[in-house]
Order: C-alpha cells, then sequence, then structure tokens
C-alpha cells in the first residue's frame, strides 16, 4: 500500500497531479489564494481524505480537479472558506462514497461545484454554506447507475443546483436555505426513485423544476413560508 502525504501552503498558483494504479491515500491541507489542484486516481479502495484527516481548501479563486476511477474509493474534504472556488469531481466505478462541506469557518460566495458520477451503489453527501455564505453558488450534478444515494443541503441566497439521474433505486433529498431566489432544475430516469425537496422560503420566489419518468417513486415537495417551516 503506498501512501501520498501532501501540504501545500502557497500565497500563487500551485499545481499538483498524482496518478496511481494501486491503493493510495491522498492527504492535502490547502491554504492560500489562487491554487490549482489537480488529481487523478486509478485503482481500488483509493482514499482522497478520510473521516479522520479531511482534505481542507483555504483561500480565494481556487480551482480543484478531481478524477477519480475504480471501486469501493472515497473522498472527503472541507472547503473552510474560498469564495470563487471552482470544484469539477468525476467519479467513475462502484460503492464509492463523497462527502465534503463548504464554508465551515468563512464565506464561499459564488461557488461552483460540478460533480459527474458514473456507477452503482455510490453515496454523495454535500453541504454548502455550512456556516457562512455561499452565496451565487452553482451546484451541478449528473449521477448514471443504480441505487446511488445523493443527499445535498445548501444555506445559500441566490443558488442554482442543477440535477441529473439516470437510474433507479436511487435517493434524493434536497434542502435549500436563505432568503433570496433558489433554484432547483432536476430530470430523473429510472425507477424505485425517492426524492424529498424542502427549499424553505422566507417570502422571496423560488423555482423547482422536475422532469420525471420513473416507476413506484415517492416525491415530496415543500418550499415552505406561508404558514411556518417545512
Amino acid at each position: 500500500m503506498k501512501k501520498i502525504t501532501l501540504f501545500i501552503m502557497l500565497l500563487m498558483t500551485s499545481s499538483l497531479a498524482v496518478a496511481q494504479s494501486t491503493t493510495n491515500s491522498i492527504f492535502i491541507d490547502q491554504v492560500g489564494d489562487g491554487s490549482n489542484i489537480t488529481i487523478t486516481q486509478k485503482g481500488q479502495t483509493n482514499k482522497i481524505g478520510s473521516e479522520q484527516a479531511r482534505v481542507v481548501i483555504e483561500g480565494n479563486n481556487q480551482t480543484l480537479d478531481v478524477k477519480q476511477e475504480g471501486n469501493n474509493n472515497t473522498i472527503q474534504g472541507s472547503i473552510l472558506q474560498a469564495d470563487n472556488a471552482n470544484m469539477d469531481v468525476t467519479v467513475t466505478g462502484d460503492n464509492n462514497t463523497l462527502t465534503y462541506d463548504e464554508g465551515d469557518s468563512g464565506s464561499v460566495a459564488g461557488s461552483t461545484k460540478t460533480l459527474a458520477v458514473t456507477g452503482d451503489s455510490n453515496s454523495m453527501t454535500f453541504n454548502q454554506g455550512t456556516t457562512a455564505s455561499a452565496t451565487g453558488a452553482i451546484q451541478t450534478i449528473a449521477v448514471t447507475g443504480d441505487t446511488n444515494t445523493y443527499t445535498s443541503t445548501i444555506n445559500a441566497d441566490d443558488v442554482v443546483n442543477d440535477v441529473t439521474v439516470a437510474g433507479s433505486g436511487n435517493t434524493i433529498a434536497l434542502t435549500q436555505d436563505g432568503t433570496a431566489g433558489k433554484n432547483i432544475e432536476m430530470i430523473l430516469t429510472g425507477s424505485t426513485n425517492n426524492v424529498t425537496v424542502n427549499q424553505k422560503s422566507t417570502t422571496n420566489v423560488d423555482t423547482l423544476k422536475i422532469n420525471s419518468t420513473s416507476t413506484g417513486s415517492t416525491l415530496v415537495i415543500n418550499q415552505c413560508n406561508a404558514g411556518g417551516p417545512c
């Protein structure tokens, strides 16, 4: 087993590329503005961060590009404070787990997250604006495969959440807080889907568009206000 530990603290653009075919563990602690981090990981049971030692990113104008191929891989990370951060994650394989938060200690306004997952039995959990602003956040999720689980919680104003799912037996839960307009656009194709959406509006106009082609799905939608919380 190879273990790669990386610590980056720069005030200028940095670039990191890792490609391995065997089991690897990658840990990153990045502090500084304008960094560019690229990770490519191939193989089985690889880790980018862990529950005990997450990947940590802090600084404005960050670019993070992650490609992970294989089964039983994990990604666990936190973006503490990073306005205008751009994250692009591509995962191909089965039984993979992705968990990360944005805005644990400061603003992540204007952040963009793009995730493409292809495979079965994958689990995805995301939080944006955990304790601070994620104003203007954009999240684009594309999931292809069976029995995937996707949970997203966004505390933000003017957020755009675009989700595309193709497969069966999927479970998706979306919660979006904030005051200004929030937008969710979702396309579901498959069967036995269970979708729960709570936007928790506060007198502002939110938009929700769902195009579903499915059998046996359970769909619960609450946009709230005018009577209390969802």
